[in-house]
């Protein structure tokens, strides 16, 4: 092996590549939630975050994205701190995983294992509070990744 790469293999595989380009995606989700929450710091912007999100027909029609919609706008400066600050750290981590994953570095892979399985438990025990397809959803996603890397690094180990 080379500087982590893989012996003899310029070809990225389409898994690791698809994996690195999730995670990036997820990196950037987590920057736009973050800069919104700062948004929401002025509160002007949050009075007009609230009345467009009122005025969206999904929004009217589901009380449970009202309620969703009202919280967050109404959030504490503190409170929206600390979630801007969790989103960079993670968007951080995703972006770390995603760019090291697609140069097809090792200790990326070995991060992705340990990060992804760590949140595992979490997903397990926010599903069995409350099921929903989505929750079921990233739980399978996530094993997945898990499992395909695991088998990676042990066949990448004979």
């Amino acid at each position: 092996m080379t500087r982590g790469r893989e012996a003899g293999g310029a070809r990225r595989p389409r898994m690791l590549a698809l994996i690195a380009m999730f995670r990036l995606a997820k990196a950037l989700v987590l920057v736009a939630v973050a800069l919104g929450a700062l948004r929401l710091l002025d509160r002007d912007v949050a009075a007009r975050a609230q009345d467009w999100l009122t005025s969206l027909p999904l929004v009217a029609r589901h009380p449970l994205v009202e309620k969703a919609a009202s919280k967050v706008t109404a959030a504490s400066h503190a409170h929206l701190e600390i979630a801007a600050a969790v989103g960079l750290g993670y968007a951080a981590l995703f972006a770390t995983e995603g760019v090291g994953l697609w140069l097809q570095r090792v200790w990326a892979e070995y991060l992705t294992i340990v990060a992804t399985t760590s949140f595992i438990p979490f997903e397990v025990y926010e599903l069995t509070r409350r099921f929903t397809p989505i929750r079921l959803g990233a739980l399978v996603v996530n094993v997945a990744i898990v499992a395909y890397l695991v088998v990676r690094r042990v066949r990448a180990g004979r």
